[in-house]
């Protein structure tokens, strides 16, 4: 006699159906987890190597042993240190010479040594003349002779770097401290190279002949200079009588009233003269000035920066302090930073305009800002920050500078530190000794 064998309900799951439901829900969080996994690891491997696909800047090339980072900023420094970008040559200077660079491989394509034993005190650059001036001691110069530093003034030819004039000129003390550091006493622009170390005197930067010595107002010295093709900018420190007459050079009477002044570039007639300071003439004191510009004419008083029209007409002051600044014809572009704790320094950038001294725009840029230039009306800033508060980045900030609209951010891959003067050439960015490509 056969058996029924009893079946259980259609709406009640089998034994099978619900192991398998079971296994179903474990591989499917295993699978979860391990998405989750691949994931941390994946955005950790991103944050610590620096790259973010589409949003990073690789390395295009790098000059091989050229690890000592150029000085930040626009201003010509007398240790040697700069760079300039000449057409397609990156010229990169030391204390014991020069070198030039193609801007699209890195390749060096020449190097400048100074003959002899002797070093250079100062090189600066006109780059609209393809012209690097050095000035470097005498290397026929006896031991003897230890006084006699920076007694010669030579040209060199940027792209080729062969030196085309050599001139004696009056022994310049060599600065040490910062603020005189930044007061080079050779500039080069506008066609001239200019000497401000006892007196005000020009030279033709493509021959090295003299052009002409200022008649500088009676009663006043340059303290700096800066030449540029409408005229040579200086600022003249004036009178004073606390600490004696001015004997020794670039050394001023502390209570010496400053004077914003230009020259003719082709004769050395002054143009005009006029007080820096807003209700009463800003004198020598600690600090000193810095011509920032030449054309438009703007100084650094340490407090402010005052500006000044083509007649000489003071314009209302920007009562404003940064070591990091660009200019263009009317405006100011300028660092401005605040610290946040446990995080670092935090930087925007601050433009403003020169005729009424007022702010024009800000951007915070929220990083540690190290590189800051202005080319074709954009600005460049590379700063680091931590992100997640535990990986440092370095990234690039590209600012449109009539409004401050960021047009691109991108990062640096992890342990790049770029310092030194940013240029683009041919897409690239070009900080210090390396070119970077955005990817």
């Amino acid at each position: 006699m056969a058996t029924d064998t009893a079946r259980p309900n259609d709406d009640e799951p089998d034994g099978d159906a619900s192991a398998r439901g079971g296994r179903t829900r474990r591989n499917l969080i295993r699978g979860g987890v391990i998405v989750a996994l691949v994931c941390a690891v994946t955005v950790a491997g991103v944050l610590v190597a620096g790259r973010f696909p589409g949003d990073s800047m690789d390395i295009a090339w790098r000059i091989p042993g050229d690890d000592k980072a150029t000085v930040p900023g626009n201003a010509v420094w007398p240790d040697g240190d700069g760079s300039w970008l000449a057409g397609d040559t990156l010229v990169r200077s030391r204390l014991t010479g020069a070198t030039g660079h193609d801007a699209g491989t890195g390749r060096q394509v020449w190097e400048y040594r100074p003959p002899g034993r002797s070093r250079t005190c100062a090189i600066g650059a006109d780059v609209d003349r393809s012209v690097m001036v050095v000035t470097r001691d005498d290397e026929n110069r006896p031991a003897s002779a230890r006084g006699q530093l920076c007694t010669t003034l030579a040209a060199v030819d940027m792209k080729s770097g062969r030196e085309i004039w050599r001139t004696p000129v009056p022994a310049a003390p060599r600065e040490k401290t910062l603020s005189d550091e930044r007061r080079a006493q050779v500039t080069v622009g506008g066609g001239l190279a200019v000497l401000t170390h006892q007196g005000l005197r020009a030279v033709d930067v493509r021959t090295g002949k003299p052009r002409w010595t200022a008649a500088v107002p009676t009663d006043c010295v340059p303290a700096h200079a800066l030449p540029a093709v409408r005229h040579v900018a200086a600022v003249l420190a004036c009178g004073g009588t606390k600490n004696g007459p001015n004997t020794i050079p670039n050394r001023f009477n502390r209570d010496a009233e400053l004077h914003a002044a230009a020259f003719d570039p082709a004769t050395g007639a002054l143009l005009w003269s006029t007080p820096i300071g807003d209700r009463e003439p800003a004198t020598w004191g600690d600090g000193g000035a810095l011509l920032v510009s030449a054309d438009p004419l703007v100084v650094d008083e340490v407090s402010a920066f005052h500006s000044f029209g083509r007649d000489g007409r003071p314009n209302p002051p920007i009562d404003f302090s940064s070591s990091y600044v660009a200019v263009d014809d009317n405006r100011l572009y300028a660092l401005g930073g605040h610290y946040v704790k446990k995080v670092g320094n935090r930087d925007s950038a601050i433009a403003f305009d020169l005729a009424t001294g007022r702010q024009v725009w800000k951007t915070d840029l929220d990083s540690d800002v190290q590189v800051f230039q202005l080319q074709d009306g954009r600005l460049t800033a590379v700063g680091e920050r931590l992100d997640m508060l535990l990986f440092p980045a370095v990234r690039v900030y590209l600012l449109d500078a009539a409004t401050g609209r960021k047009r691109d951010v991108r990062r640096f891959h992890y342990g790049e530190d770029p310092l030194g003067r940013a240029f683009e050439h041919e897409g690239r960015l070009i900080v210090g000794d390396t070119a970077y490509r955005r990817s």
